[in-house]
């Protein structure tokens, strides 16, 4: 089953030439997609097309069979979440409070507010906090926390969320090693659609089924990690020389000028 489709898609700030151009794929039910390529290649771009914050200028984004656009925002968010890179800090709300906000989407009416969650909230809300080792800091302002900290409060309110994809913006920065091992495994493991951008290729190989490329706003590649992330593919994708030693458990690239 097909959960995301992009046909035809192209996108560009007003007024100006586009950024990205003319972008299709379809993502299968519980894929891990990871999307790499250099610094303004369209990566964060292509993002905001699959979670809704701008609409295509040509072609359709589809989800769950049918177009994002129709959907109001409150049916996109019970079904897709996102977490970006960048987190305000100046949130007067407790991290548990924050993993609570997940649980809008699924309310009457957007203005349900952050008091009184029922049963059933409070306790996928506190699931949420567990996975992501929180429970000790639930109860601390936002503001305070580490950005990794405050990185992985942000997937738990996607996990609060319970959507059938989970779209994240280099979900692994702020975190520390042993930190981004384990969230990429939480990932692995829910079963639910992963779409990601990494700049670690190595963690992008071990971490992803499949790999797309992007370059200058359009495809350079898509497919399984080994077949997409070659040294022809990321000579071209980054503008340097590339080597990659596969000699290990998992391949390990070196680059040079």
């Amino acid at each position: 089953m097909t959960v995301l489709a992009l046909d035809g898609v192209s996108w560009g700030p007003r007024g100006q030439p586009d950024i990205l151009s003319d972008i299709s794929f379809r993502v299968p039910q519980g894929q891990i997609m990871a999307i790499c390529g250099a610094n303004g290649a369209g990566k964060s771009s292509l993002l905001r097309l699959i979670y809704r914050h701008q609409a295509p200028r040509r072609g359709t984004v589809q989800l769950m069979g049918r177009d994002l656009w129709r959907m109001g925002a409150q049916e996109a968010a019970q079904h897709l979440a996102a977490v970006l890179q960048e987190q305000p800090t100046d949130f007067a709300l407790t991290a548990r409070q924050i993993v609570a906000l997940g649980r809008l989407p699924h309310r009457k009416g957007w203005g349900a507010g952050l008091s009184g969650p029922g049963d059933a909230d409070a306790a996928i809300i506190a699931a949420a906090l567990r996975r992501m080792d929180l429970g000790g800091m639930a109860d601390r302002a936002f503001g305070t926390l580490s950005g990794g900290e405050r990185q992985r409060v942000m997937v738990a309110r996607a996990l609060a969320q319970e959507p059938q994809v989970i779209v994240l913006d280099e979900p692994t920065n702020h975190l520390d090693i042993r930190h981004q091992l384990e969230l990429l495994a939480l990932l692995k493991g829910l079963g639910l659609t992963v779409i990601a951008t990494l700049h670690d290729l190595t963690l992008a190989a071990e971490f992803a089924s499949r790999v797309l490329i992007l370059r200058a706003g359009r495809i350079l590649a898509d497919g399984p990690p080994a077949a997409v992330l070659t040294e022809a593919h990321l000579a071209q994708a980054f503008d340097v020389r590339a080597r990659i030693d596969r000699s290990g458990d998992a391949p390990r690239f070196s680059f040079h000028l």
